[in-house]
């Protein structure tokens, strides 16, 4: 009895230890287990941050960056250059021509800065070039005439060739020529029947060529002839009423060449039309004012204007000649008196008038312009 109450003891004992030892065991299991899930996931943060991590590049990158971070701008700086080179050319049959090429370099730099303050520049190079070329206006020599001369006109007929007539070389010429233009030569062509210098001339509707009027020696001449370009001859037609030097000649819409003033002894203020179809020369109404060396300009609507000249003085008075009533009307004056001088109607309708002499040697100029009322004087 004794012996198994010993025993029992015992084997309570032993039981109570093994339990012990069973419970204990599975603390060190569980415990050996959480130290391996720490060691575990502590290796694979380690791997992930340290170990596998990608290195820092220690490369430069040169934008377009592709960085999510705010830029803001701090300086932008343009330096623009421009080189100009100009290279002149010429020929022996042209004018010559200038050459300019500009090239215009433009730097911008762009500095900018990140908000974790990395610095990122920026650079643009923009080249552009620029070529122009400007013909430079010159004068070229060409064949020279076979008769010097002046006091002379000349007029481009209808086949292109241009007339000289007249003039005087020492003595009064009556010799004419004509220049080709294909060939830049002078050919001499039918003489005037009689030589003179100081007339006018006129291109008529059917391409001949009017000469009326005009100076020889000491008298002034009323005779009037007419050039035939098919025929290269001169033959007279009628006479003009009234024998003058430094007058006008002016072809009117209708065709009739309108002569103005001029002198003969004295300033002349009468006017004749000369009819091609018939070849006469009838008076009109005479002008306000005698004058010559004047100038007259047929405008685009028919009427005649008629600038400055001299008389018993050099005028500034300008006179208008309608061809439908046969009158003269005075107008606006000029701003300066002046004779001699040059009237050109512009493409805009204005007359313009240069130069001239007034006593002295002129080199002013002014305009008038027809399509507004004719009191309207401008002034360059």
């Amino acid at each position: 009895m004794v012996e198994n109450q010993g025993y029992s003891e015992f084997a309570m004992e032993n039981n109570r230890a093994h339990k012990w030892w069973h419970h204990r065991r599975m603390k060190i299991i569980c415990a050996s287990f959480i130290i391996v899930i720490i060691f575990a996931v502590t290796l694979s943060l380690v791997l992930k941050f340290v170990i596998l991590a990608p290195k820092k590049s220690e490369t430069t990158t040169i934008l377009p960056s592709t960085t999510t971070s705010a830029l803001t701008p701090l300086t932008t700086t343009t330096i623009m250059t421009t080189i100009t080179i100009t290279t002149t050319i010429t020929t022996a049959t042209t004018a010559s021509l200038t050459t300019t090429t500009a090239t215009t370099t433009t730097t911008t730099t762009t500095t900018t800065i990140t908000t974790t303050t990395t610095e990122v520049t920026s650079l643009t190079t923009t080249i552009t070039t620029t070529t122009t070329t400007t013909q430079q206006l010159e004068w070229i020599n060409t064949g020279s005439m076979i008769q010097a001369r002046t006091g002379h006109v000349a007029f481009v007929l209808e086949n292109g060739k241009v007339l000289v007539t007249g003039g005087q070389s020492g003595d009064r010429l009556n010799s004419t020529e004509l220049y080709d233009l294909s060939t830049g030569m002078w050919t001499a062509t039918g003489d005037l029947n009689n030589a003179r210098s100081d007339f006018a001339a006129s291109i008529l509707t059917n391409g001949k060529v009017l000469v009326a009027g005009g100076y020889y020696y000491d008298h002034r001449l009323n005779s009037a002839e007419l050039y035939d370009p098919v025929t290269e001859m001169w033959t007279t037609t009628g006479s003009l009423n009234d024998a003058r030097s430094g007058h006008t000649a002016s072809v009117l819409t209708n065709g009739n060449v309108l002569v103005t003033g001029g002198y003969n002894n004295n300033q002349l203020k009468s006017v004749e039309l000369y009819d091609p179809v018939t070849e006469i020369w009838t008076t009109t109404d005479s002008m306000i004012d005698a004058r010559e060396y004047h100038r007259a300009s047929v405008l685009t609507n028919g009427k005649v204007l008629v600038t400055g000249g001299s008389g018993s003085s050099y005028l500034n008075n300008v006179e208008l000649y309608d061809p439908f009533t046969a009158t003269w009307t005075t107008i606006a004056h000029m701003n300066h008196a002046r004779s001699g001088h040059t009237a050109s109607i512009l493409t805009n309708g204005r007359v313009l008038v240069t130069a001239g002499f007034n006593g002295l040697t002129m080199n002013n100029a002014e305009y008038i312009d027809h399509y507004k009322p004719l009191s309207i004087v401008n002034d360059f």
